[in-house]
């Protein structure tokens, strides 16, 4: 059970589940069993999923109609979850949600105040909170009976997965870079300017006809002119002026002469540009059955829900 993934289920979940009595009020969205959900609990739903989406422009007609029917597809289906739980006798107990709650904590690195106060910023109370994760401990509980024993990943399944996604476990491209650099001196004018970057494009063609950038270093020395190994680097981690002009180098070119926001100019020289390499199966193999185990525990889970729909005395009022 992952802590990150129980706060957001709780969080989510405000508003979607079925409460075991009615209030009053003037229409019934459905009737689920012996349970009813009213219009005013699919209206508060259907704002804390708004909320937790952050808001956003304003829904049509069409797509606030759409989204209600979404909503209250799974507020029923939380009601049939909540209604097996009970028949099933299955029990959460205080102090295991107390331990979620410190799990949270330690995932998302909250003292107790911090977590309160975060959800207090999302219009919920700490005790709502509460009671939709031990909601959610249920229903992990609910489908690890139900579902986790029909839940299979082969060996194939999981090699097909690694060459299908094969990208998705190479390891992110590298350049080792070297630069020079041409500093103004403070109250240049126009002329010195021209005249520094005209000593710069002169060592870039020196680099490109293959003169070695410790040798441009030193025959530029006196003029300035620093420089050298700059260490290795992802694409995207330099300034954005600088990344644009190596982006598209390959290994042992050199690039433009480039301003820097300083004022000052730039030479880059790729010394070395690896792609990324690819993981090792074996490494990446227990992530892969992890993510096909999720992923069919949630189809399997869907069909089972399905079947609870099936058997279910459902009746939609709106």
């Amino acid at each position: 059970m992952k802590p990150a993934k129980i706060f957001l289920a709780a969080f989510l979940a405000l508003g979607m589940t079925v409460p075991g009595r009615a209030e009053t009020v003037d229409k019934i969205a459905a009737v689920v069993n012996d349970q009813i959900i009213t219009s005013h609990q699919l209206d508060q739903a259907v704002d804390t999923y708004l909320k937790a989406q952050g808001g956003g422009r304003p829904l049509s007609a069409v797509e606030s109609a759409r989204l209600r029917s979404q909503v209250l597809d799974r507020q029923i289906e939380d009601g049939l979850v909540a209604q097996k739980i009970v028949k099933l006798g299955l029990k959460v107990s205080d102090d295991e949600v107390e331990n979620a709650i410190r799990d949270v904590q330690k995932q998302n690195k909250l003292t107790r105040e911090q977590l309160i106060a975060a959800l207090q910023a999302q219009g919920m109370d700490f005790d709502v909170y509460k009671e939709n994760l031990r909601q959610q401990i249920l229903r992990f509980r609910l489908v690890g009976k139900e579902v986790q024993s029909k839940v299979e990943v082969t060996g194939q399944e999981v090699r097909d997965y690694f060459k299908e996604h094969i990208d998705d476990y190479r390891e992110a491209p590298f350049m080792r870079i070297s630069q020079l650099t041409f500093k103004l001196p403070k109250g240049a004018g126009e002329k010195q300017r021209a005249a520094l970057k005209a000593k710069a494009e002169a060592a870039r063609k020196l680099l490109v006809s293959g003169e070695e950038l410790p040798a441009v270093l030193h025959a530029y020395a006196d003029n300035g002119v620093e420089g050298g190994d700059m260490g290795v680097f992802k694409e995207g981690e330099l300034n954005p002026v600088f990344d644009q002009a190596i982006r598209n180098l390959q290994e042992k070119e050199v690039s433009e002469v480039v301003e820097g926001p300083d004022g000052a100019y730039y030479l880059f020289k790729v010394d070395v540009r690896k792609p990324g390499s690819i993981r090792q199966f074996d490494v990446v193999k227990g992530e892969i059955e992890q993510t096909l185990l999720e992923q069919n525990r949630e189809k399997k889970f869907k069909e089972w829900a399905q079947g609870l729909k099936k058997d279910a005395y459902i009746d939609i009022r709106i």
